[in-house]
């Protein structure tokens, strides 16, 4: 199982315009690798969920950059994330990005 050192939350507000991102964040994975531009997400239905990194293509369609290979590790970057995202308040903001 992978160790989460670091969470970086960088939370905005988008429901204005209609957009469902709460924020971006950030994971250090075990101390020497660096996963960027996970997003927290709220759901229709109200809930939160973590979306992982994904890149368009030409087609239009989305592709991750980021998949983890198991539901384990899934729920434990989804839960720290969450949890991270949570407790945030402006003081836990990065100055380096």
């Amino acid at each position: 199982m992978i160790e989460i050192s670091q969470v970086r939350i960088y939370p905005f507000e988008t429901s204005s315009f209609g957009g469902h991102t709460r924020a971006y964040a950030d994971i250090v994975i075990g101390d020497c690798l660096v996963v960027k531009g996970l997003r927290v997400v709220e759901a229709a239905g109200g809930g939160l969920f973590v979306a992982f990194p994904a890149q368009r293509a030409r087609d239009g369609r989305y592709h991750d950059l980021v998949v983890p290979l198991n539901a384990e590790t899934r729920e434990y970057i989804r839960m720290m994330v969450i949890e991270a995202f949570k407790r945030w308040t402006p003081a836990d903001t990065p100055t380096d990005r």
